[in-house]
């Protein structure tokens, strides 16, 4: 009774938190026409990114993706080794700028519990509890957040002027910084608006990520019109950091927190 409570409350507080955000941007539905050799339009390309994807609801087209969860398979790399993964669940929440990824390795009973919120990063020892600082690992953990397709889209909008658009090799890129990781992102847009790449730098290290197979993952009886991408693979030069395939999302603003511990605010761990 109590957690049904919990979850009711947690609902309504990111329903209130989604109905401040500001719109985003807003323009005729479909691409726009362009002239051979003219920039795109930097307005109609952040609406038919948010809108390829189904960001954008209800009559005024704002954006109401505040959360989501989603499950997949595949390897990442965990301290120095890679890891086949089992039972990997991510849960992300873009309005508290928070992510948790829950997960155990194959041939190991060790179960990995990553967060990261704001620029404080700690592992777990199951969701919510036993959190120990971990320090150095807070900006990696926060690059995930913001390069999912959805993060990318909000982090594009809230970069204001400092977001520039272009076309490299006959598509659409668009380009902006994110202050808090102190990193330049460049977003790489295939024929239906989808992102199928980001690259973000941070100082001297540059991350590549892919996206294909942007489809809506619910499940047959709890489908959303929110697209998500199937495969997700990261990689730095040669070596792959991330290489998973989705196998079930939940799109629908699903109740995700991390509350700080107290030992990891004290020591402000980044």
């Amino acid at each position: 009774m109590r957690m049904k409570a919990i979850t009711v409350v947690g609902v309504i507080g990111l329903a209130a938190s989604l109905a401040a955000q500001a719109p985003a941007p807003r323009a005729p539905q479909g691409q726009a026409a362009r002239t051979p050799g003219a920039a795109p339009d930097l307005r109609q390309v952040l609406y038919d990114m948010a809108d390829s994807i189904g960001m954008l609801r209800n009559a005024q087209e704002v954006d109401r993706i505040g959360s989501m969860n989603y499950w997949a398979t595949g390897t990442i790399v965990s301290g120095t080794q890679t890891c086949k993964v089992v039972d990997y669940k991510a849960s992300v929440n873009w309005i508290h700028k928070g992510m948790r990824v829950d997960y155990k390795c194959e041939g190991s009973p060790q179960r990995h519990v990553e967060v990261v919120k704001d620029n404080l990063a700690w592992n777990e020892t199951e969701p919510g509890k036993g959190g120990t600082p971990a320090a150095g690992t807070a900006n990696d953990r926060a690059l995930l957040l913001w390069t999912l397709p959805a993060g990318a889209i909000k982090a594009a909008n809230e970069a204001g002027a400092a977001t520039k658009v272009g076309v490299e090799n006959g598509k659409t890129v668009v380009n902006f910084p994110i202050a808090s990781l102190n990193a330049t992102m460049k977003l790489t847009l295939d024929k239906d608006s989808h992102i199928e790449q980001v690259e973000s730098r941070m100082g001297t290290v540059t991350t590549v990520t892919t996206y294909a197979e942007h489809g809506d993952w619910n499940g047959a009886d709890y489908l959303s019109d929110v697209l998500f991408p199937k495969r997700i693979v990261q990689k730095r030069g040669t070596a792959t950091l991330v290489d998973l395939t989705v196998t079930k999302t939940n799109t629908y603003n699903p109740y995700v927190i991390m509350p700080v511990p107290a030992n990891v605010t004290a020591t402000g761990a980044r």
